[in-house]
């Protein structure tokens, strides 16, 4: 067993980290930079973030079709938002399509 006098380092835990080699530069990895050994998982996120991305741009279309082909077809937006899982004034405000411009005519 060994003792350690009051106020003294015990020597027995503390850890160093190994010298470079002389003549060397230590690398010192900067913070916004990710590390070598994440850089190809991250680009791998990065492919199926953007892969996410178009699937959800096509998804959104293909609602958006049916949506318009279901209140052609006679479909209510309660009917509508009911499917779709929201209120029928944020179905017809999000998916109605665009009436033309009332034009004024002055007599």
């Amino acid at each position: 067993m060994t003792s350690v006098a009051p106020g003294q380092p015990d020597e027995s835990r503390t850890v160093t980290a190994p010298t470079p080699p002389v003549g060397t530069n230590p690398t010192v990895e900067r913070a916004d930079e990710p590390a070598p050994y994440i850089a190809r998982p991250y680009r791998a996120l990065e492919r199926e973030l953007e892969r996410a991305v178009r699937d959800r741009a096509e998804v959104n279309l293909r609602v958006t079709a049916a949506v318009t082909a279901m209140h052609d077809g006679g479909g209510t937006w309660a009917a509508i938002a009911r499917i779709l899982g929201t209120a029928p004034q944020t179905a017809h405000k999000k998916y109605s399509k665009p009436r033309p411009a009332r034009t004024t005519t002055a007599d």
